[in-house]
């Protein structure tokens, strides 16, 4: 329980580990988001609770509450773009379709295997304020891992309607998105298969190959 983790008596960091306090600080937002499932319940005090520092310390890293939200759903993001390239990077070289594949592939079992976390992209993010300047939105990160997977398949495709990459890379996300929502929110689609059968037939109408 997060209560529990915040009344342990945190070591204080040595001289130059600024970074790594820094870093607990997310890490204990990010337990506190997997649990709650909302940054409104969650205030700079709890965090520094959970992370077992004084609510002061944290403004040393980060300005307020939503600069402290927008990074640590930068790092999420970074943390899956960073897990699709690698799953492109692992197909065979000059496989385009392969690299796809296995960005489509890496994409659905992160939604299955870290659903809390995969949560966060989507539902943490309309709830908060505007990002600072300083932080572009964090969806670039991931919309680009997609377009670096989709682009050169459609450039040695044929038969596709579609010229522009980049725009057909947010259509494949957002469709495999959209199965992930019917998935969790409408009762009959209740076995993991429908979302396999749903990823190929999505696959074929796109690219007509799976």
């Amino acid at each position: 329980m997060s209560g529990v983790r915040g009344t342990e008596k945190r070591v204080p960091n040595r001289w130059g580990e600024g970074q790594l306090l820094r870093q607990e600080i997310l890490d204990a937002a990010s337990r506190l988001l997997e649990e709650t499932g909302s940054p409104d319940g969650i205030s700079l005090r709890a965090i520094a609770r959970e992370a077992g520092v004084t609510a002061p310390a944290i403004y040393k890293h980060f300005k307020d509450k939503t600069e402290l939200m927008w990074t640590l759903l930068d790092t999420v993001y970074a943390t899956m773009a960073e897990r699709l390239r690698a799953a492109r990077q692992s197909a065979p070289a000059g496989d385009a379709w392969a690299g796809l594949r296995a960005v489509v592939d890496s994409y659905c079992d992160f939604a299955l295997d870290e659903p809390r976390r995969y949560e966060l992209l989507f539902h943490v993010g309309p709830l908060l304020p505007s990002p600072p300047q300083s932080i572009p939105h964090p969806m670039q990160r991931l919309l680009d891992a997609w377009c670096e997977a989709v682009v050169p398949y459609l450039g040695e495709a044929e038969g596709i309607g579609v010229t522009d990459g980049r725009q057909l890379a947010k259509v494949l996300w957002s469709a495999l998105h959209g199965q992930f929502g019917l998935w969790w929110n409408v009762s009959d689609l209740t076995d993991a298969s429908d979302l396999v059968d749903m990823r190929e037939t999505l696959l074929l109408a796109v690219f007509g190959r799976r």
